[in-house]
């Protein structure tokens, strides 16, 4: 299986969420397995040729995945073969008003990459910050996306 994590991290919060992923990814393959552990600014539409999974992950800033990340979406096109799969995910606050106020990244996300041909791996996923900005992560977010970097290995 060939592999990419790509993310854009303000304060560190998702970076650690992106590594927790790719080593999720990693420990749970018993094929042969590369994986790429890409920041955003690094990622080119490109690389993804040829991926099995692609997972992408933001902040939840206003509702939405930053800038950065929006415009790497809006490069991607369709994946490259039948049965190449995408996972998104985000941190975000657990306040419960900022579903009805306009949602979360991670949906939106994989609503782009879906209207592009992409196959959803798994539903898109949040992880919880503490904090208004800076966090920290909420105790067990990184092993609960270490768990969920396993599921997306094991689907075929």
């Amino acid at each position: 299986m060939k592999a990419m994590v790509v993310y854009d991290s303000l304060y560190g919060n998702t970076a650690q969420i992106a590594q927790a992923i790719a080593d999720g990814l990693r420990s749970a393959s018993t094929d042969a397995l590369e994986i790429e552990l890409c920041k955003i600014g690094d990622a080119r539409p490109e690389q993804l040729a040829g991926l099995d999974l692609l997972a992408i992950g933001s902040p939840t800033h206003g509702a939405l995945p930053t800038e950065a990340v929006q415009e790497l979406l809006a490069r991607i096109g369709p994946p490259t073969h039948a049965g190449a799969r995408v996972a998104t995910f985000d941190t975000r606050l657990a306040w419960p008003f900022l579903e009805r106020w306009g949602g979360f990244a991670a949906p939106k996300m994989a609503d782009s990459l879906e209207e592009r041909g992409w196959v959803l791996a798994a539903p898109p996923e949040g992880f919880i910050v503490k904090g208004l900005k800076k966090g920290p992560l909420k105790q067990g977010e990184l092993d609960r996306a270490t768990a969920w970097a396993r599921e997306l290995a094991a689907k075929p």
